[in-house]
């Protein structure tokens, strides 16, 4: 799942490679709306990518809570540590880098406020103020929820010191994850950031930290009651399937991510709910696909493995550090051209990604070891 979130993503991100084209063969006429529903992939792989980090994360800090005789600041410092030097120096890398790039092209002079990036701060509130890395939004919300949760877990557990540690992390998620989705219902009433559902909710992280806590609820539910998701993991996967279809599908006709709804009523429960079921459809397809361990075919499995190693990498680096400055610029004179064009962004981005990788990553990653204990 995580290495089709990451492929979703460079997919609509890079399809306005063939606009300078103007007709492609079976999807004929290459207009802004056929651009829009392309990138409507992007955004659902961002999506995605919430929902299994919740998983993930959410596994960690259950494993954590339920092993430990007391769940103390120390584990929620070690708990930071290891995602810090997971998440952090790749992110400030690509981000320095982007300001560079940017600054030396032309593209987007360097500004003092663009520092807010650096701690995560450019989209707290308020729309994303950076020009040159805009996708940084998205690491923004997931950076600000492993803050904040294990914070949540700790102080609960002291006030309330609980005996049912199951009921007690249930409770805990449920109303972390309540409290954001009233904030963003009541914010549906009078918009915050102005009509704009794109640059004013979804991107903006006190309207988001909700999207992560669906996976780590199905992480509950993996952990606590491994019976009950083997009973219902085809029923779930049904209902994910069929719920996300439904969404699409009036996303597409009605272009509820990026268009503001000239019907209130539409607008209204666009802005209040779309970000509630989009990610839950998808966490409806965790305990299905976490099933399934490897692929029958070698091969297949090795390449899915390696997209999914490299896939933050992939992300930090496929649009603002490659696709614009370099590519988003070429207007190609031919289908043809543009396939070849298109062909060689995917290999430098995934080339790009696992130099990344492999020298600058995982190094870094390792070095948490010496910190923190490696079973968290």
């Amino acid at each position: 799942m995580r290495a089709a979130s990451i492929l979703a993503v460079v997919f609509g991100h890079s399809f306005g490679l063939f606009e300078a084209v103007g007709h492609l063969p079976i999807l004929g006429k290459v207009s802004p709306e056929l651009s829009e529903h392309i990138l409507n992939f992007g955004v659902f792989g961002v999506e995605l990518f919430f929902v299994l980090s919740g998983f993930l994360i959410g596994g960690i800090l259950i494993r954590t809570f339920v092993q430990a005789n007391e769940f103390t600041f120390s584990d929620v410092r070690n708990f930071w540590i290891r995602r810090w030097f997971r998440t952090i120096p790749n992110y400030w890398l690509v981000l320095t880098t982007s300001f560079v790039v940017f600054q030396y092209m032309k593209f987007d002079p360097f500004q003092l406020p663009y520092l807010k990036g650096y701690v995560f701060m450019q989209n707290l509130r308020h729309p994303n103020i950076l020009n040159s890395f805009p996708e940084g939004w998205s690491l923004a919300v997931e950076e600000w929820f492993y803050l904040t949760l294990p914070v949540v877990m700790y102080l609960c557990a002291k006030v309330f010191r609980p005996v049912n540690k199951p009921h007690f992390l249930f409770k805990v998620f449920l109303g972390y994850l309540l409290v954001f989705l009233l904030i963003r219902f009541f914010n549906a009433f009078n918009p915050l950031n102005g009509r704009d559902p794109d640059e004013g909710i979804r991107k903006v992280v006190f309207f988001r930290l909700d999207a992560v806590m669906y996976g780590v609820l199905f992480a509950w539910l993996n952990y606590f009651r491994p019976m009950v998701v083997e009973k219902i993991r085809l029923k779930l996967l049904f209902t994910g399937v069929l719920l996300f279809s439904v969404l699409f599908y009036l996303c597409m006709h009605y272009r509820l991510v990026f268009i503001v709804q000239a019907d209130p009523v539409i607008r209204f429960l666009n802005n209040a709910f779309l970000y509630f079921l989009v990610p839950l459809s998808f966490s409806f397809l965790l305990p299905y696909f976490n099933s399934i361990k490897t692929s029958g075919n070698h091969l297949t499995a090795a390449v899915v493995q390696h997209i999914s190693k490299i896939s933050y990498s992939v992300y930090l680096l496929h649009f603002s550090i490659v696709y614009r400055p370099f590519f988003m610029t070429l207007h190609p004179a031919s289908f043809k051209s543009a396939v070849l064009y298109y062909l060689l962004y995917w290999v430098v981005v995934f080339g790009l990604a696992s130099v990344v990788y492999r020298f600058f990553e995982y190094p870094v990653m390792a070095l948490r070891d010496r910190f923190t204990p490696r079973n968290m």
